[in-house]
């Protein structure tokens, strides 16, 4: 029998003709809004540039456990270190744009431009914000023996004795390296800078008097200080710290306006992402910053949720540039 050439059979042919015959830019957009429309319908990869077990993971792992809840599918993490986040950032760039792979991008999208000869992405170019996930504060730390109990008593204590006092870092090109060098620049105090290989050995000096100071991430501060081994002095936040509320802000306690250091993790896509994903993802992260729950947990680490606009991530990736590019070169710092 002839086929009827309205048959539905027919009909469902015709259409699927009309669609390959379609320009690609025009096929390509409407397979894209159709995976929008349904987004997510599988798991999503989100890639931490650290190692597990690390503050950063740890955090990160709270913040994105809690948006699988709100997207109704997994968050499944990849720690991909490397290159201090060079690795993980120079790899996302050039993942496929579906929202199915996101990055935990940290401050360092900005700052290893500035100290590395080359990096394979431009953060402004290849990566498109989501929000803000979490910000690290620091707390100026001291040896006990250097008998001092606050802020003024310290910066007279190092005016009156040019490099004579060390402070530690986690390494050169660190955030707390670049915080030691923006507290002396405008305290104008002068010390010497001792680089580690990570904040523990640094802490570890510490205690012993090898060195006399420290800018420490607040969750490795916090028991130190507690415990009387260490002895606070201020914190690099604008606000003082729930995890250690006596602590003043440097702002407060050296009158210094405006100063703050801290490491921050955003979630970020890759660019070129369709626009009603980001949309998903962006209200999914503001009913995660409403969740009272995982904001206690993170400040009982000593970290604070934070979510935000796209807009405010890019004015945090534009102040810490323009703030730690000045720095970098003033000191000639390099990795």
């Amino acid at each position: 029998m002839q086929q009827n050439p309205f048959s539905r059979r027919a009909w469902l042919r015709g259409a699927a003709g009309s669609c390959l015959a379609l320009p690609l830019g025009a096929g390509w957009l409407g397979s894209a809004m159709a995976q929008a429309a349904a987004y997510p319908s599988r798991a999503v990869k989100a890639v931490v540039p650290y190692p597990a077990g690390g503050m950063s993971d740890v955090s990160s792992r709270a913040v994105l456990e809690r948006l699988s809840r709100e997207l109704g599918q997994p968050v499944i993490i990849e720690n991909k270190a490397g290159a201090a986040s060079t690795l993980a950032s120079n790899w996302f760039a050039s993942q496929t744009p579906d929202g199915y792979t996101l990055y935990a991008a940290p401050v360092s999208v900005v700052i290893n431009p500035l100290l590395q000869k080359s990096v394979g992405y431009d953060a402004r170019r290849d990566f498109v914000p989501i929000s803000m996930m979490i910000k690290s504060p620091f707390v100026l730390q001291v040896n006990p023996q250097l008998n001092v109990s606050n802020m003024q008593e310290l910066l007279a204590l190092l005016r009156a004795n040019p490099d004579k006092y060390a402070i530690g870092s986690s390494g050169p090109g660190s955030i707390n390296h670049l915080a030691a060098e923006y507290f002396m620049r405008a305290l104008n105090v002068k010390m010497q800078v001792v680089h580690y290989r990570g904040g523990a050995p640094a802490a570890q000096d510490l205690m012993g008097g090898v060195i006399q100071l420290m800018f420490s991430a607040a969750n490795e501060a916090a028991p130190l200080i507690r415990s009387g081994r260490t002895r606070g002095i201020a914190v690099t936040t604008r606000q003082r710290l729930p995890i250690l509320p006596e602590l003043p802000t440097v702002e407060e306690a050296a009158g210094v306006e405006g100063f703050e250091a801290v490491f921050w993790l955003a979630l970020m896509a890759p660019a070129k992402t369709p626009e009603d994903v980001l949309a998903r993802l962006r209200s999914s992260m503001q009913a995660v910053g409403q969740d009272g729950a995982l904001r206690d947990r993170l400040e009982g680490m000593g970290v604070q949720l934070q979510t935000s606009t796209p807009a405010q991530v890019l004015a945090a990736m534009d102040r810490d540039e323009a703030l730690w590019s000045r720095i970098i070169r003033e000191q000639g710092i390099k990795e």
